[in-house]
């Protein structure tokens, strides 16, 4: 028996209808792929972006150390005696690029600083005058040595320790954590070999470490310091008698040259040289390490306190 012709055509609506609703679903199953591919590629390509810039950072604050070590050489040939990091403006085609010429002269010497110094600069950034002397004595007991205020040494803890290799070696002595770390990793050094620092080329906390500184004392100093920056040092010249014993002058021996770039779109690099100068006109410098630390590290002044 035949169909009635308003059955078939309720039937031909419904299916119309199914076939409908299944192409709006694979419309929009296809649009949510098209969606997820679009933010993929999107993320791609951002990635791709921000790793260029990085990479023109990169070079850029590397030719920059270059740059550093050229400007060291010219300068000293010159008579320049004093480089006290103070950052200078260079372009490299669209990266804008801050190069400092650092006097190691300026550090304290994990090594041989003695203990005053040591205590001295962390608490110049922060940490209590108590919890500083531990520490200090930590630093000391790294290296296998000892001072009548700290707590004498467990002879079955260990055998007899070894000097700071690199500096990055501090961060592995018990209670300096990675924020103390960064906060005091441009103060420090061990390529001077000295017990002493120079005040006319350290850094504020560095200058805030010699027992007796105030910040009184260290600012009016660091005013000061650029008007008479090419006379030779005077230990007296922080205007504290107690501090002579932890001034010295510099042999201009060992430099870090500071890079860091930033470029328009937004990519920062730093990058640190140590060299140390030779007497060879042929090799008039040797490099000793180099570096890829925080771009901010130095940057942000850590608060900082003296004992009352």
């Amino acid at each position: 028996m035949p169909a009635e012709p308003g059955c078939v055509t309720g039937r031909r609506r419904n299916e119309a209808g199914s076939i409908t609703l299944l192409a709006l679903w694979s419309v929009a199953i296809i649009a949510l792929l098209l969606a997820g591919a679009i933010m993929t590629t999107r993320t791609d390509l951002r990635t791709t972006q921000n790793a260029i810039a990085e990479g023109q950072a990169r070079l850029a604050a590397e030719a920059g150390t270059q740059l550093g070590i050229a400007r060291l050489l010219r300068r000293r040939a010159a008579g320049e005696l004093v480089f006290d990091g103070k950052p200078e403006p260079w372009r490299d085609g669209g990266a804008e690029v801050e190069i400092a010429i650092v006097d190691e002269a300026g550090k304290i010497d994990l090594n041989v600083a003695p203990l005053e110094l040591l205590s001295g600069l962390l608490v110049a950034v922060g940490r209590p005058p108590e919890e500083a002397l531990l520490l200090a004595c930590n630093i000391l007991d790294w290296r296998g040595d000892a001072a009548p205020a700290c707590p004498e040494r467990d002879a079955a803890a260990g055998g007899p320790r070894q000097r700071f290799i690199v500096p990055e070696e501090l961060a592995d002595v018990p209670g300096v954590d990675e924020a103390l770390y960064e906060a005091v990793a441009d103060y420090v050094t061990v390529a001077t070999r000295a017990s002493a620092i120079d005040p006319l080329v350290a850094a504020r906390p560095v200058l805030l470490a010699i027992p007796g500184a105030t910040a009184t004392v260290v600012d009016t100093f660091l005013e000061t310091r650029a008007q008479w920056r090419d006379v030779p040092a005077a230990p007296s010249g922080v205007g504290l008698a107690a501090a002579i014993p932890f001034l010295t002058t510099s042999p201009a021996r060992e430099f870090t040259l500071e890079a860091v770039a930033t470029t328009v779109s937004g990519g920062r690099y730093r990058a640190d040289l140590l060299i140390r100068l030779t007497d060879r006109a042929a090799h008039p410098y040797e490099v000793l390490a180099s570096r890829a630390p925080p771009v901010d590290r130095g940057r942000v002044s850590p608060p900082l306190r003296r004992v009352p």
